[in-house]
């Protein structure tokens, strides 16, 4: 995973960038442990399995139906030569944090936000 396996439970974020294997860096969740970080540390985790991350940034909260909470972070990932913005969203049971589903989908640069 190219370095980010110290964005798990590791409590030595000190510094704002983790160096990946290739040289680059990436962004790294906050030091402190905001409500999200359990979610930002799993979508760390599943984007990672699948593409390069460059650099992520907290979206948001939200209640999508009863008894089903989403967090949703955006990456900018590498595949393939490629870079592009993937939204990667993860939705869960407020009470019991069990994870219904992770979409990971990317985004079109048409219909980017600016955040």
């Amino acid at each position: 995973m190219f370095g980010l396996s110290c964005v798990g439970s590791s409590p030595a974020f000190a510094v704002d960038t983790i160096q990946q294997g290739n040289g680059n860096h990436i962004r790294k969740p906050p030091e402190h442990d905001p409500s999200y970080a359990k979610w930002s540390r799993l979508a760390f985790q599943e984007a990672g399995k699948v593409y390069t991350l460059l650099d992520y940034k907290y979206i948001g909260k939200s209640k999508v139906a009863p008894g089903v909470v989403q967090q949703q972070f955006r990456f900018w990932v590498k595949k393939n030569g490629a870079e592009f913005p993937l939204i990667v969203s993860i939705r869960y049971d407020p009470v019991t944090e069990k994870v219904f589903t992770i979409l990971m989908e990317q985004e079109n640069r048409g219909t980017l936000r600016i955040l």
